[in-house]
């Protein structure tokens, strides 16, 4: 088989005996994920970090062979990835995030369990690596209450599309859904009835969350009036393309959205992550408990939900200068 590298090279160029093990176990790798069920989405970013790995490698002169990938190379190449730019960022002078880092980090730790569980390798150099710390941020872009009622209203409800996108707001906002679960939603996931949605997400881990009445108002009326408009073929995705009639695509859906925010004289909208964080945040300041906030949005890890309390900190310090007697004045030494 013959490898593309991800990095540039010149033509001609030519791998090195370690960088095509990599990459030949780098595939083997993929085919394990493949048989777990992992997510194509997942696949087809472990597939390319690793071969940026496996490129890496190549480049390394002291790299010839397999015991040559110890901890202490493998914590050179976390040292690359923390000086690497970002790619998102191919513009400006910033470096790879903690958050990144870590991704790749876990990725390695994943790549070595595997080599070493089928014989590949004897050890783990990998296991001893540390992540990153302090890569949870408070969510910057928030919508306010108003703002969600402006573009819910400005969203028209006289077209089928205009249908579309009232049902993708109202399910982002009420629900917490991430972006590829809104966007692989099926007729036979919801129960109007009783106001839920079934959700396959992260891991195909499934659960089921409370849509709203306004969420659900939207839908039935979309099913009614909107989708047969749209849909050609037999699919069952909820939300159709205006386009072509398949799924709808996640850009021709912000693109839409934006559109109407944009009428309705709201901030730019940055992506679905936005509602997603709107709707955690909202909730958490309606008294919401912390852990119907992990359920709701599907996370593992309680500690992944926390970050929202940071912003309610936030408000409270600015409550606290705005309001607060002592803070309006300055006081004595």
């Amino acid at each position: 088989m013959l490898y593309e590298s991800t990095s540039k090279r010149g033509p001609g160029a030519v791998l090195n005996d370690l960088q095509l093990t990599l990459h030949r176990w780098v595939d083997e790798f993929i085919e394990d994920m493949t048989r777990r069920e992992y997510s194509q989405r997942s696949i087809r970013v472990y597939r390319y970090d690793l071969r940026l790995f496996a490129d890496w490698v190549g480049k390394q002169a002291d790299l010839i062979t397999p015991g040559d990938l110890t901890t202490e190379a493998l914590e050179r190449y976390q040292m690359h990835l923390l000086l690497r730019p970002s790619l998102k960022s191919k513009a400006s002078s910033k470096t790879m995030s903690a958050g990144a880092r870590n991704r790749h980090l876990a990725q390695l730790r994943s790549f070595f369990r595997f080599l070493k569980r089928t014989c590949k390798l004897l050890g783990n150099p990998s296991a001893e690596l540390e992540f990153a710390k302090d890569i949870k941020t408070v969510p910057q872009s928030v919508f306010s209450v108003e703002e969600m009622a402006l573009l819910l209203e400005a969203i028209p409800k006289n077209t089928a599309s205009g249908l579309r996108d009232w049902v993708a707001v109202e399910l982002l906002y009420s629900t917490g859904l991430r972006r590829f679960e809104l966007l692989s939603l099926e007729i036979p996931a919801l129960r109007l009835g009783e106001e839920l949605v079934h959700v396959l997400g992260k891991g195909n881990k499934e659960r089921v969350v409370p849509m709203g009445s306004g969420a659900r108002i939207a839908l039935e009326r979309y099913l009614r009036d909107g989708r047969a408009q749209l849909v050609k073929g037999q699919h069952q995705s909820v939300l159709v393309s205006h386009k072509h009639g398949g799924p709808a695509s996640e850009h021709e859906l912000i693109f839409a959205i934006r559109q109407h925010a944009k009428r309705a004289g709201i901030r730019t909208v940055e992506g679905f992550h936005q509602f997603r964080h709107t709707c955690a945040t909202h909730l958490l300041r309606g008294g919401a408990d912390l852990r119907c906030i992990q359920t709701l949005l599907g996370h593992s890890n309680l500690n992944t939900t926390a970050i929202y309390t940071k912003v309610e900190v936030a408000d409270l310090q600015k409550t606290m200068k705005e309001c607060h007697p002592r803070e309006k004045d300055d006081p004595a030494p």
